[in-house]
């Protein structure tokens, strides 16, 4: 089974690397992208483990490079995450230090660079020199949302992955058979996932994590009886806030706005807040197809922009003017009490 023991979903790519692996045609160095924790990092870290493993269907989990690997201290890998806000030119020299000395046990140095996509200009450069000229033994692995988030000249060096949501059967299977989830819950956080695999289980062992995706949905049904002056606070104070809490709104509000999508075609497809099916509903009766695509490409649009770096309160605002302005009584059966809309953008990454 190989990496499939330790990663769900993503079938291809580890199909594509276990090939590699069985060729002897290793790549010097992979970028996995995909939105977070839809498993980048886990299939990365296993890849590793794979690549260290001595035996034959790697990896297997209790042979001491394994072991070592699991527990973060293999001196043949190498993990690299941003200090602060970035990852600095100082941790990428570190690392070329590292690797001009040969494997201590392996036949690899694997390195993992975590949110590469924060590296500093200078940062990204000095990498550079490393990608053209790596070490024979030397496989780095970049972990980025999308290749545009890195420099054109370091993606053109990697062997790009992209991993796609994991489908939500699968996501429900492996909370309740690996984790223990009970059937209706593992439904219940699999179909919120939006396919990525790491929120779930999160959700599932910490409830404040779908706690705050149900406030994030609370606040959406709210926005959309308000006027303009409210909309615009409320985009300056999420503009305001980390980039994972932004990025974890826009998410919650585009997997929103496709189920209303749905309904208002008249698809008949499991929504992904089936509990909500009656509000989704009035709401796509009332804004029909063509403003539920509204919507939902508005959304989509901020998410991208925001992605390339555009004004967060310029965008958001132009988002929300994009949305329907909807009367309080479509809102009215909702259980749970909505909270006003004020400065403070509760929640943070799913």
């Amino acid at each position: 089974m190989g990496l499939a023991r330790w990663v769900v979903g993503h079938r291809s790519v580890i199909r594509l690397l276990e090939r590699q692996r069985a060729e002897g045609r290793i790549a010097h160095a992979y970028l996995f992208t995909g939105p977070p924790h839809v498993g980048r990092r886990t299939l990365a870290w296993a890849w590793g483990m794979a690549l260290l493993c001595a035996e034959s269907d790697p990896p297997c989990g209790s042979c001491r490079a394994c072991r070592r690997m699991e527990a973060g201290h293999h001196p043949d890998a190498l993990y690299v995450a941003p200090e602060g806000n970035s990852l600095k030119i100082d941790q990428i020299r570190e690392v070329q230090r590292q690797l001009a000395l040969t494997p201590v046990e392996g036949p690899y140095r694997v390195v993992l660079f975590d949110e590469a996509e924060k590296m500093t200009t200078e940062a990204a450069n000095a990498l550079l020199k490393t990608l053209e000229e790596p070490p024979s033994y030397a496989v780095l692995m970049l972990i980025a949302p999308s290749p545009e988030s890195l420099l054109p000249t370091v993606v053109s060096r990697c062997q790009v992955l992209s991993l796609d949501p994991v489908p939500i059967a699968e996501i429900r299977q492996a909370l309740q058979a690996r984790w223990g989830v009970p059937a209706e819950r593992a439904d219940r956080l699999a179909r919120r996932s939006g396919g990525r695999l790491g929120w779930a289980v999160q959700a599932a062992h910490d409830p404040e994590v779908a706690a705050r995706y149900e406030e994030r949905i609370r606040r959406i049904h709210e926005l959309l009886t308000r006027g303009r002056w409210e909309r615009f606070r409320f985009a300056e104070a999420l503009a305001g806030e980390e980039e994972e809490t932004r990025q974890a709104f826009l998410e919650a509000a585009m997997a929103w706005w496709r189920d209303v999508l749905y309904c208002a075609a008249g698809a008949a497809l499991p929504l992904i807040h089936e509990e909500d099916r009656q509000r989704i509903q009035r709401v796509a009766e009332r804004v029909g197809l063509a403003g539920a695509r509204t919507a939902l490409e508005a959304t989509r649009r901020t998410w991208n922009a925001l992605q390339r770096n555009a004004n967060a309160r310029l965008a958001l605002e132009a988002m929300l003017l994009d949305w329907p302005f909807l009367p309080e009584e479509d809102f009215e059966s909702d259980p749970m009490p909505a909270p006003a809309l004020s400065s403070d953008v509760p929640g943070g990454p799913p």
